[in-house]
């Protein structure tokens, strides 16, 4: 999973992207997601995508640590895009290039950003359960992932993964998948025990902090505003 490779880019980077105030960074977030999901050409897509890449290596992300990341939504758009892949081949590829798309966005924020900024900075306008919610699935979804890879990885090993039995792979996935949902509730349960022993009574104590506006913060908001221009431009023109 590389978990720990992802934050540890995340606190110590030092590009532009990295000193900008997590509420500029979560405006360009924001647009780049509005003109992935509102995109409809393929073409504009695709542009699309390779900014975001050149964003990621100008903030010096190394895609060997995240690159496993995009698999999954890659994979689970590709069942949609199996529909739309009977309309038209550009139809089926604007399902996968939009999944893929916020995932890249999604990746871009947490390779630049620390999670507790960031829930720093919800805690300040949202309500405090809500804001433990979104700490709680944080947490949880990157461990169910990791385990889920580890999960993979021994059924494959064992024998459990054939390419040329489509009925063996989908038992023995039904049952991984089974067996990761029982583990989801008693690893949500056993997790609300551990908080409650540390004393959790419905919030989570985060440490608030204002963010001045400073040149990197010029820079994202700058970007954002590219961003917003040449998708109106190129929704209104095409």
């Amino acid at each position: 999973m590389h978990l720990a490779a992802i934050d540890q880019m995340a606190s110590s980077g030092t590009s532009v992207f990295h000193r900008a105030g997590v509420p500029s960074k979560l405006l360009m977030m924001l647009c780049l997601l509005g003109a992935v999901i509102g995109s409809s050409d393929v073409l504009a897509l695709g542009v699309l995508m390779v900014i975001l890449l050149i964003l990621h290596l100008m903030a010096r992300v190394r895609f060997k640590e995240i690159v496993h990341l995009l698999f999954y939504p890659v994979f689970f758009s590709l069942l949609f895009a199996l529909l739309k892949f009977q309309e038209s081949w550009a139809s089926g590829l604007l399902v996968v290039f939009k999944g893929t798309g916020a995932a890249l966005v999604t990746l871009f924020l947490l390779a630049t950003t620390p999670w507790v900024e960031i829930f720093a900075f919800l805690s300040a306008y949202l309500p405090g359960l809500l804001v433990d919610i979104f700490l709680f699935t944080y947490r949880s979804f990157f461990i169910l992932i990791d385990q889920v890879d580890s999960l993979l990885r021994s059924i494959k090993m064992k024998g459990g993964y054939h390419p040329f039995s489509l009925a063996m792979n989908l038992k023995n996935m039904a049952a991984a998948v089974g067996l990761i949902l029982l583990h989801s509730f008693e690893m949500s349960e056993r997790m609300y025990k551990i908080y409650l022993l540390r004393g959790y009574d419905g919030g989570i104590p985060i440490t608030r902090r204002w963010w001045k506006l400073g040149y990197p913060d010029g820079v994202v908001i700058i970007l954002s505003a590219f961003i917003v221009v040449g998708a109106v431009i190129r929704w209104g023109l095409w």
